[in-house]
């Protein structure tokens, strides 16, 4: 299943930290995820463990590293392809 991530040309990923590996059994730390993704699977995870309600963020700072946070591709002309033909307007 694919998640939006806001209108942002790099959705916002994570990754879970190798300190915090124990805390979520299942997550291979280190590995990029879209973090839309992540908080599914962690919150999942915690809802079939009984914990219910979180307090706080689903995915912490201090377990979880992030990257692409609002990123955005200033020169619209660097996301086109080699293939596509350039239009000068005439």
């Amino acid at each position: 299943m694919k998640r939006e991530s806001g209108a942002h040309d790099r959705p916002r990923e994570a990754r879970l930290r190798q300190s915090s590996a124990h805390l979520f059994p299942g997550i291979t730390p280190g590995v990029w995820i879209q973090a839309a993704t992540m908080a599914d699977i962690v919150w999942a995870r915690r809802l079939q463990r009984g914990e219910g309600m979180v307090a706080g963020r689903v995915l912490d700072g201090a377990h979880f590293e992030f990257r692409h946070e609002g990123e955005t591709v200033a020169d619209p002309a660097s996301r086109r392809r080699s293939t596509d033909r350039l239009h000068s307007g005439d």
